[in-house]
């Protein structure tokens, strides 16, 4: 047993990695994505078009709002920066991309749900606010 105690210990220390890969592949991926939309012509226009398909009203300052959550948040992120704020910020906005759809009954519904990304999106995104940035953070040199 004090083999395992050590390494559950061990492994405990190396917990700010997990956090800052987490922080690092979220924010790359929100980061990219909003600007994408907000600098590439093609990508904005198919945003909007979505917005307008899904009666989202107001899509082409949606659009502009959406991708520009997306950028500055993810940076913030990456950065380990306003950590909580923008996890909720994220959060909200990657919630609209949770469609209602129907099953046939309550597991399939459950099964269908935990398949969308969105969900592991969330997951971690609540992980980090509640966990906070790490010690490789803007929060933490600012906080500390």
């Amino acid at each position: 047993m004090p083999c395992v105690r050590f390494f559950l210990s061990e492994l405990h220390s190396w917990e700010w990695l997990g956090i800052l890969l987490a922080r690092l592949a979220f924010g790359s991926l929100f980061f990219l994505s909003g600007r994408g939309k907000l600098f590439v012509p093609e990508r904005r226009e198919q945003m909007r078009q979505t917005l307008v398909e899904d009666h989202v009203p107001f899509p082409a300052f949606n659009t502009l709002f959406v991708s520009t959550i997306e950028f500055v948040c993810g940076a913030l992120l990456i950065l380990g920066a306003l950590t909580p704020i923008a996890c909720v910020m994220i959060t909200a906005i990657t919630t609209t991309a949770i469609h209602n759809f129907k099953a046939s009954c309550p597991l399939n519904w459950l099964a269908e749900f935990l398949y969308l990304p969105e969900v592991l999106y969330l997951v971690i995104l609540i992980w980090l606010f509640f966990l906070g940035p790490g010690w490789i953070s803007v929060d933490h040199l600012i906080l500390s």
